[in-house]
């Protein structure tokens, strides 16, 4: 009987531990499940831009979060009845008059040159958000919302290419997230006070490898600091028009809205990019495009890959570059090479058909290009190096052949030739003898897929996913997380404080003085001593003489 109370006692203790520690811990587990009213916009009508986030939008719509998404890219009917997504509501950006967004890059227009392309490309970028800007303000749903008595509890919205739409912070007064779809613009860094790191971390728009030597520290210190200066001075003022027009005169200037921005999502990675220091709240989320599985390939590319036992080549150059218009002696030196190569080509082609085409040679207007990648006869990937399907690459551990052509590419190819994944060429300069050496190299030279290879494992092993990720900052966001707790006070200073410019100087100057002083101590010092001396030498030499005289006498 006592043993048999003994025991109660026990089962009784251990309850009652149990229940206090469980009720303990749940003071640290507080799971808030309230939905979130989100407006998301994405005024950028670049495809590859949105497809980094539609994903992501639709997950958060998934998990039962109210989306307004002003894009130029609604959910098609397609997408609807295969997912009807009730709490997805479309404001739709698209505009006859805007068009010219959509026109694919005619291969016959590029043409790098340093600084110009450079230039160029900051030009083109800021008429892109210019014109988004115009149009937004211009549409009637967009006018309707503003006008309305809509509430949110968060803004998600694209950092890129122009700060107009920061009207709707300003507007609905709640928290905003922000992301970028590439590497993080300089004055996006520059308005949340993250480090840039110029001499570590090469400048978007530019090819310079790593590590940088002297000279390409300066460059690129200085391309920062243009950037930053292009953006104040030069896109701010002429897309503050618009900005009032559409949210009134009294909007802040946009440098102080930006300051108060979260959180950033960064479409990057450090086994790809490269480490460099971040923020708390700067989150890097490369890969959240990808899909979870693959999907069937349609029959004919299946057979054509699972024919090809001697290895394909993958050749694309995404959604926005039209390989149709290559110049034809370009054309054909690329079919003199990718006839002579033992491998199956399978190529993006804006057209039916491509005469002159070699036999090894499959070519179609649309390729599904993560379920190609994942084939296990695809040895290689020649591309330009865009970092969607660069990520697709790096993730599916497929060593590549990159010739960039504009933007943020330039970047993305030398971090892969810096990483021993890809071979590095430069389209203008292309002839048969590059281009063959290039593919054999990637072909031929095991260390590309050996290094692939363990990028691919370090990409992957993440403690969540790139989705998981960006849900849950979104979420933390959202439910009420104050800002003060995760902003950098960085944000408030001007770029010369944060990189201690004005310490230095004033270091420098003090060192100056010093030194002045002491150069003037010195002088006082060495002037006195020798005018001592001198009186000694002066007296020493009237005794001399009145006793010579003495002697004399």
């Amino acid at each position: 009987m006592f043993a048999r109370s003994k025991n109660y006692l026990w089962v009784l203790l251990v309850l009652c531990v149990f229940y206090f520690e469980t009720k303990d811990a749940s003071q640290f587990v507080k799971k808030d499940d309230r939905k979130l009213k989100i407006l998301c916009v994405f005024p950028h009508p670049g495809r590859s831009h949105f497809y980094v986030v539609r994903p992501l939008l639709e997950e958060l719509a998934r998990r039962g979060h109210d989306l307004t998404v002003i894009s130029y890219f609604p959910r098609t009917n397609s997408s609807k009845t295969k997912e009807p997504l009730p709490n997805y509501k479309d404001i739709s950006l698209v505009n006859e008059k805007y068009n010219v967004f959509y026109e694919p890059i005619d291969l016959t227009q590029i043409h790098h040159l340093p600084i110009r392309t450079l230039l160029t490309e900051l030009s083109i970028i800021r008429t892109f958000g210019q014109q988004s800007c115009d149009n937004s303000a211009n549409n009637p749903e967009v006018q309707q919302l503003l006008r309305s008595n809509e509430k949110f509890d968060l803004i998600f919205m694209e950092n890129f290419n122009t700060d107009c739409f920061l009207g709707f912070v300003h507007k609905f007064k709640v928290p905003f997230v922000g992301i970028t779809t590439c590497q993080i613009m300089v004055w996006t860094n520059d308005r949340i006070g993250n480090p840039d790191d110029a001499a570590n971390i090469p400048a978007v728009f530019v090819d310079r490898k790593k590590p940088m030597g002297f000279l390409d520290r300066v460059a690129n210190y200085l391309w920062i600091r243009v950037q930053n200066a292009a953006y104040d001075f030069w896109y701010d003022p002429a897309h503050r028009v618009a900005a009032e027009k559409l949210f009134g005169p009294d909007l802040p200037s946009f440098k102080d809205i930006a300051r108060n921005q979260s959180a950033l999502l960064a479409n990057t990675h450090f086994s790809l990019h490269g480490a460099r220091p971040y923020l708390p709240n700067v989150v890097e989320i490369g890969g959240i495009h990808l899909p979870n599985s693959t999907k069937p390939l349609p029959r004919d590319i299946k057979r054509f890959l699972d024919d090809a036992k001697e290895g394909v080549l993958y050749f694309s150059l995404g959604s926005m570059i039209k390989a149709t218009s290559m110049p034809p002696a370009k054309l054909q030196t690329i079919f003199n090479v990718l006839r002579s190569i033992p491998r199956k080509v399978i190529w993006k082609w804006e057209a039916d058909d491509l005469s002159g085409k070699p036999d090894n040679v499959f070519i179609s207007r649309w390729l599904p290009q993560f379920d190609i990648l994942h084939h296990p006869n695809v040895k290689a990937y020649l591309g330009h190096a865009g970092l969607l399907g660069l990520t697709e690459a790096v993730y599916l551990g497929v060593p590549m052949v990159l010739m960039p052509m504009y933007g943020d590419q330039f970047t993305n190819a030398a971090a892969a030739e810096y990483r021993g994944v890809a071979v590095l060429i430069e389209y203008e300069e292309i002839n048969e003898n590059i281009l063959r050496h290039a593919l054999d190299e990637i072909f031929n030279n095991t260390r590309y897929r050996e290094n692939v290879k363990k990028l691919s494992k370090a990409f992957r092993d993440r403690p969540l996913s790139p989705m998981e990720t960006a849900v849950w900052w979104i979420e933390y966001i959202g439910k009420g997380n104050d800002l003060a707790y995760i902003r950098s006070d960085a944000a408030e200073r001007p770029w010369y404080q944060r990189q201690l410019i004005d310490v230095v100087l004033f270091l420098i100057l003090l060192s100056l003085f010093i030194v002045y002083g002491v150069y003037r101590l010195f002088k006082y010092l060495l002037s006195f001593f020798v005018g001592v001396k001198g009186r000694r030498s002066g007296t020493t030499s009237v005794a001399a003489e009145k006793k010579r005289s003495k002697k004399r006498d």
